[in-house]
């Protein structure tokens, strides 16, 4: 009998990196989850990571509105069906960069 090990899923090597820094950030508590770490303030969770070059960030509707002029230009963010998250696309250097200044957007949203 051959025993099925569920796998973590596999990430791409831009969100392998945000993964390792996001877990240096003082604001942000990490837990370790079967899907893969969860990061959070306050005990809100902000980030998600939803595939292998995607993670989720939790803005808040009322920063979506303000950055939405900025983001519509941006073809490595989408909106996602809960309006206060946004998906953003990882798979090169500036997506990087991208990510970690949408996070600080997030935290300055949840911590104020």
């Amino acid at each position: 009998m051959t025993a099925w090990r569920r796998t973590a899923e596999r990430h791409g090597p831009y969100v392998a990196r945000a993964v390792a820094e996001f877990r240096s950030w003082p604001a942000l508590a990490v837990s370790d989850t079967r899907r893969g770490p969860k990061f959070a303030v306050h005990g809100t969770e902000i980030l998600r990571l939803s595939g292998a070059d995607e993670v989720q960030v939790r803005l808040t509707a009322p920063a979506i509105d303000r950055l939405a002029p900025y983001l519509r230009e941006c073809g490595q963010v989408q909106a996602c069906p809960d309006r206060a998250w946004v998906a953003v696309q990882v798979d090169a250097e500036p997506d990087l960069d991208l990510l970690f200044a949408l996070t600080s957007v997030a935290i300055k949203e949840h911590v104020a």
